[in-house]
């Protein structure tokens, strides 16, 4: 792997600088034998650009590593997470130095900004010795939602699973996959889902509405449209005072038709949703009793 930013110590010499500009200022040293342009400040990005430089042809990243690169929205806890993760094809040695974790896997892989990357599917798998079943379940619903520029199929997550026969983590990959759903368009969607259904039938994802007259009127996250009950999940960008009025605009035609919907936002996320979950299952209770008076 070569990188304009990142290269090793011979290829540096081999360009024509010398070992005194090698040592000097313009360049950081985020792993013995590399040099990484001062300009990537980022320490991360500083030692990513290194391994880069020093992996041989075959070699490739995995899992958090892959996910960053592929844009998969990792929990917190790892977005942050300074390691680099390189996997070797199996007969070859795994990379050892510090800030990285060398793998020996074989995986299918692609290319994403000039670097080998294992593909999503199989990075899916791997988070798996690294995530919980709900983490993973965000990673699947988001590789599978129509919202990807290409988006993979249920089926594309079914078939590494079974590539991986033997693989670490698997039974929690195949726990995952059984609850991913193509329809959620937020890590925070699919949480919400996950914490409903433990209590109350599955949802309906993305249940379109119209009038009578068929005019489209919303899309819901997460519906029962036989209760004409709804539940909506108000990102961030809903703060926007004329998204808002927009959204409450929305709101009354839903009402309008009929429609009882439940907002659920951020802040009723952070104690686990117990008292936004009451909330939804009284409801639920309440317009299932009419249903069936």
């Amino acid at each position: 792997m070569d990188s304009s930013s990142g290269f090793t110590v011979r290829a540096g010499l081999e360009r024509g600088y010398s070992a005194a500009e090698l040592r000097s200022a313009a360049f950081t040293r985020p792993a013995r034998g590399a040099r990484v342009s001062a300009a990537v400040g980022d320490e991360g990005s500083a030692l990513l650009e290194a391994v880069r430089a020093l992996a041989q042809r075959d070699q490739f990243f995995s899992h958090t590593t892959a996910a960053r690169l592929h844009g998969m929205p990792l929990p917190p806890r790892l977005q942050a997470e300074g390691r680099v993760h390189i996997a070797s094809p199996t007969g070859r040695a795994r990379m050892q130095r510090p800030g990285v974790v060398g793998h020996r896997i074989k995986s299918r892989t692609v290319e994403v900004d000039g670097m080998r990357v294992e593909s999503r599917a199989d990075a899916f798998v791997h988070l798996a010795t690294m995530l919980s079943v709900e983490e993973l379940v965000t990673i699947g619903d988001w590789l599978v939602s129509p919202s990807r520029q290409e988006p993979l199929t249920v089926e594309d997550l079914r078939d590494a699973v079974r590539r991986y026969g033997g693989a670490r983590g698997l039974n929690r990959a195949r726990r995952a996959l059984a609850l991913v759903r193509v329809g959620a368009e937020s890590p925070r969607e699919s949480l919400l889902r996950l914490l409903i259904i433990g209590s109350l039938p599955e949802p309906v994802l993305q249940h379109e509405v119209f009038d009578t007259s068929g005019t489209f009127i919303a899309r819901l996250d997460l519906s029962w449209p036989s209760l004409k009950l709804g539940v909506e999940y108000d990102g961030e960008h809903h703060e926007d005072p004329e998204q808002r009025a927009r959204d409450e605009r929305r709101l009354e035609r839903l009402r309008a038709q009929g429609w009882h919907i439940i907002v659920v936002t951020k802040h009723d996320l952070r104690d686990g949703g117990a008292a936004m979950l009451e909330r939804i299952v009284a409801a639920h209770r309440r317009y299932s009793s009419w249903a069936a008076a």
